[in-house]
């Protein structure tokens, strides 16, 4: 495999932190760090190449979140995004190269509808499926082999030196090279690519009749349920092996009963939402009438909120 060389220079060049400037403050021109940052943006994409030169990170702030379960979120200063989508500008060709068609998340012109739209197509013409996901994904993802991933694509030195400076502000427990941020966009581009390789084993050497991942949620497809467990076995032991990864339960059902991925329970003639899916719109619709009445949001942001809640979950089929 060829690997990518000359990144930094193009990283680092005024022309893509400008860019990178522009897709950061995308739908937040209102917020006052947007507006600091941008009040005198030429000089402030002057110092955060200075940054980029020395690797030089700031802290993440984290929070909880409990949609549905329970979250640790890691966000950092406005400057530091900028960073991040100057990176990612420049690298994200470089990982589409490595995935294989039916990965879903973090892609262009991909996404979980696509997703549950192939999903769906495979149900139509498979008996039985098995439902995989990771323990604790983002925290358990290993950094040494997540570097030596990188380094098979990436030639140029001074950009590697940058991505390990990244993945190496970040650990899931004191002391253990392990964990990405959830929050970071770089975060998102390590994650689906930490998983590539088992992507190419099980489309290269598994012989399944279909395989469709967002990020760790993974569903496989087959007419026999024995070749379906003896493939989660194989699965699993590359997981602990190769990525030291541990899988979730596994679930195993007939296509027929539906396939539950990504918040629809997926069968070949219709998709439909998980009752828990449900249960969470409605709190969440019943949140924005409350902050309405209060007077909190007005009735066009409380429009906009609701129509959100149902258009994520609608498939067109």
């Amino acid at each position: 495999m060829k690997r990518a060389t000359s990144l930094f220079n193009r990283i680092v060049s005024f022309e893509n932190l400008r860019s990178a400037w522009l897709k950061a403050r995308k739908g937040k021109t209102k917020k006052k760090a947007v507006k600091n940052f941008s009040r005198n943006v030429n000089a402030n994409l002057a110092l955060l190449k200075h940054r980029l030169y020395k690797n030089d990170f700031s802290s993440y702030v984290q929070f909880k979140v409990c949609d549905p379960k329970e979250r640790v979120i890691s966000v950092v200063p406005f400057s530091d995004r900028v960073m991040h989508h100057a990176i990612m500008n420049v690298l994200e060709s470089i990982f589409e190269r490595q995935f294989i068609c039916h990965t879903y998340a973090c892609r262009k012109g991909k996404g979980t509808h696509a997703a549950a739209r192939y999903a769906k197509r495979k149900a139509s013409s498979s008996t039985y499926f098995l439902k995989l996901d990771v323990k604790k994904y983002f925290d358990s993802i290993d950094h040494e082999r997540l570097k030596r991933q990188l380094s098979r694509i990436i030639k140029d030195s001074k950009c590697l030196m940058l991505l390990f400076a990244i993945i190496d502000s970040y650990a899931s427990s004191s002391g253990i090279a392990k964990g990405l941020p959830i929050g970071n966009l770089t975060s998102q581009f390590f994650a689906n690519f930490y998983l590539s390789s088992l992507d190419h084993v099980i489309l290269e050497r598994m012989n399944v009749r279909g395989y469709v991942r967002y990020m760790d949620d993974m569903v496989l497809f087959a007419n026999s349920m024995e070749k379906l467990k003896n493939t989660h076995k194989a699965i699993a032991a590359f997981c602990a092996d190769e990525l030291a990864l541990q899988l979730n339960e596994a679930v195993f059902g007939a296509t027929a009963h539906g396939v539950p991925f990504l918040g629809w329970r997926i069968s070949g003639n219709r998709v439909r939402v998980l009752q828990k899916i449900k249960r969470r719109m409605k709190n969440t619709l019943e949140n924005i009438e409350r902050k309405f009445a209060a007077g909190q949001i007005s009735e066009q942001e409380a429009c906009i909120r609701s129509f959100a809640v149902y258009a994520t979950r609608r498939v067109q089929q």
